[in-house]
Order: structure tokens, then sequence, then C-alpha cells
């Protein structure tokens, strides 16, 4: 349990979360999580615990719109494996016509969103054809490992299946074409895990004992998953929006091309600051599928990503950050969490580079917004260092607060679930939803 001598912010906190509302709403518990993710068509190609219902996305829809418009246009700044762009097909319909645009810093990450949205341009049958193809022309080449130690040592996974994979990751690429191509990289990709010595838990990877399974079978088995729910979900094809996936920074999503005042709605689940580096959790995937094949490039890309973990670049935050920071309305709320994190310089440099890039991504969404235009942020809090300096980080009270300050509204802000962690028995410790509203009248600094 986290008592008030653990945390003197908690006072204060409770008196910001009043005045906030925040007010809990069970009935979304098991829509911000992925757990059902894992057995449903299309979104099972790529286990991705990083995630959320489908379902989220018509729920908030039908919260926001009681009635749908003719048209819809839908952002997903964070999009990860494309979740947000898959649930805007669902909501399509002959009736309401829906675009939808995500962005994903992460190569690997946003090849295996575009791969499951563009599901309807796979031929499931030259799929599993190409497949064994595949599978037959790698007999013949022997690729060269990449340089990542985790790979050529065989710690993480063994070298002959690493071998293996490459190969016919070759031949894939010699053979095949278009989203069918993509489909059997991304089968291909979905296979590394089970067939490596890791599980991916948390902030890392974490080595375990696996029994042996075959290289040729593990693929069939994902390959013949993916073209029986492209055959499965065919009748689907007349009701598609549009979507687009984007490889970029969604911090900024006018720099790639979304224009201001042009979208209804925002919906995304922004990196927690919880010390999880997703490029390092993926790194296997990013390496084997040759999306990354230098060290120096590995390390940049990490840089380069939403400031959640130590890994980060070091922080320049804006002008109107560092005012809001030193002497407007996040001081009172952020301050007291910096001013303890002092003596530790990489606490208080991601503390800081994190929320000056949620400043960041909710400027930019504001900007693309429409006027009356919403924008739902699915958020989770924190908790950082031991019981004798434990640092509890108020995401969802922030996001808030620095979204008032930028000019919108608060339509809601939901307590999903509460989290179970080490110190857990705190209310504060949980996922919530934040729905904003851009009003008329008004602008962002």
């Amino acid at each position: 349990m986290i008592l008030d001598d653990q945390l003197p912010e908690l006072e204060m906190l409770r008196a910001v979360e009043a005045n906030l509302q925040l007010r809990a709403d069970t009935s979304f518990s098991q829509l911000v999580v992925a757990a059902q993710n894992y057995d449903l068509p299309i979104h099972r190609w790529f286990k991705f615990k990083e995630s959320f219902s489908p379902q989220l996305l018509k729920t908030v829809v039908d919260v926001t719109y009681p009635t749908l418009p003719a048209t819809l246009s839908i952002l997903d700044p964070f999009v990860g494996v494309g979740t947000t762009l898959l649930a805007a097909q669902d909501l399509a319909s002959k009736d309401v016509a829906i675009q939808a645009v995500g962005i994903e810093r992460n190569p690997f990450i946003a090849f295996a969103a575009r791969t499951k949205v563009n599901w309807a341009s796979i031929d499931s049958n030259r799929l599993v054809e190409r497949g064994e193809q595949a599978v037959r022309s790698a007999n013949h080449l022997r690729p060269t490992l990449p340089a990542l130690t985790s790979i050529r040592t065989g710690r993480c996974i063994s070298r002959h299946n690493s071998m293996r994979l490459i190969a016919i990751r070759d031949a894939i690429r010699r053979i095949a074409d278009g989203p069918t191509r993509d489909a059997l990289l991304l089968g291909l990709a979905a296979s590394v895990e089970p067939l490596s010595r890791t599980r991916k838990d948390g902030r890392a990877l974490r080595i375990v004992d696996r029994p042996h399974s075959p290289v040729s079978a593990t693929l069939r088995k994902k390959w013949w998953e993916i073209a029986s729910d492209c055959r499965s979900q065919a009748v689907k094809k007349a009701k598609l929006c549009t979507s687009v996936v984007i490889e970029g920074d969604g911090r900024v999503p006018s720099l790639l091309g979304v224009k201001p005042t042009s979208i209804d709605l925002v919906f995304t689940s922004p990196p927690y600051p919880n010390n999880i580096d997703y490029n390092e959790v993926y790194k296997l995937e990013l390496w084997l599928l040759g999306f990354v094949d230098d060290v120096s490039d590995f390390l940049n890309l990490r840089r380069q990503t939403f400031r959640s973990h130590p890994t980060c670049a070091i922080p320049s935050p804006g002008e109107d950050f560092t005012f809001e920071l030193e002497q407007g309305q996040l001081r009172s709320l952020l301050g007291p969490i910096l001013d303890r994190a002092k003596h530790e310089a990489w606490r208080h440099r991601l503390f800081i580079g994190y929320f000056s890039d949620m400043w960041t991504s909710l400027k930019g969404v504001h900007e693309c917004l429409k006027i009356g235009g919403h924008a739902v942020f699915v958020v989770g809090n924190s908790l950082h260092g031991g019981s004798d300096s434990a640092y509890l980080v108020p995401t969802d009270l922030l996001v808030a607060r620095m979204a008032q300050c930028l000019g919108f509204e608060i339509r809601a802000s939901l307590i999903a679930r509460t989290l179970k962690r080490r110190l857990a028995g705190n209310h504060f410790l949980r996922e919530s939803i934040i729905i904003l509203r851009k009003p008329d009248g008004r602008s962002a600094r």
C-alpha cells in the first residue's frame, strides 16, 4: 500500500483529481487491454500486448457521436500494430465513409500495421503457395547473421533458427510481392518469439526454456491462419474505409502531411512513462526482418522515439512547456515530482522528456482537429523507484491539465481499471481514458 508519508504529493493529487471530476467506469476495464485480440481475425496475426480492444473505439464513438456523421476522419498518432485502423474498418458502412490515418515510428511495427489494414488485398491462395515455395528455395541460401549480439551469440534465438528464418525471409522477397509478400513476412515475424529462447516481459526480453519447434511447421501454421482470416473476412470488403499507415513521428502530425483542422476524432494510446523501450522489446523482429542492420541505426531509432524510457534523447522542452512547468499550471502538479527526482539525473530527464513530448503531442492534436472535434487518450499512471523513494506519476491528471492549458475542453475523465504493481493498493495506479473536445473560438498557444 502506498501511504501519504511515502508520497507527500498524494494529498495534492486528490485535490486535482476532485477538480477534474474523474470517475470510475469498470465497463472499460476489458477494453483497455489487448487480451481478446489474440483470438480475433487479423488482430491475431502478430501478438502485441501494448494494445487495446478494437471494441474500445466503437464504445467511445458511441459516446461522442450519438448519431454518426456521413463522413468521419480518424487519426491515431501512435497507432502500434493498427488496432484503431482495423476498428475503424468495422465502423465503416454504406452510410458512413471513414478515412483513418495511423502514425508509427518503429519501422517494423508500422509494417505490421500496414500489412494488417491491407488484408483485403492479400491473395490467400497464393500466400500459402508462395510460402511453400519460399521454404523450399531457402534450402539453397546461406545468409549472414545480423550484427546484433543477442542473435549472433545464439543467446536469444539459436543461430540455426536465425539462419533459417533469414533465408526464408530472403526467399519470400524474391518470389512474392505486394500485400501477399508482406503477409508472408508478417507471419515470419510472428513466428520469431515461439522459435526463440525469449518471452516479451514488460520492459525486456526474458530468457525462457521452450520445447523445440520446427521452423517450417511454425511458419506454415501462421500462414494458414492469415490465409484463413482473409477468406473469412472477405464479406467485409465492400465496407472498408480508407486506411493509411505513415511511418514517422506522431508527436507532430502536421510534419507528416496531416493538414490542420482536418480530423474529426483523434483516438490513441501513447507510450506510458514506464521505462519501456519498445524498440528493445521488439529488437529480434526488427533485426531478423532487416528493418535494422546497423548498431548505430538501432541506437538512433531508440533515441528518436517518444521519451518514455532512459535511452531517450536529452530533452529540449519548448518555451511554452517550460513556462507552464516553472510558473504556470503544471508547476504544482509536476513540479514536486521533478524536485524529488533531481538527485537521479536519468529519472529527472525521463520525466521532463516524457511530459514535454506529451505537451508537444497535445499541441499537434489540437492543431489537426476540426473545431468541435474530439481527442481520446488512453493513458496509464506509473510507479517508479522503491519503497523508500517512490515516485507516482499521475499521467491522467497531467494530460488533463495540459489539455486545459492548450485550449481543450474535458468532456470525460474515466478510470478504466486499477493496475497491479509493487507497492500497489493506491487507486492512483490505474489506466484512464481522457476524452477532450476542441471548442469554438479557442486555439492552442
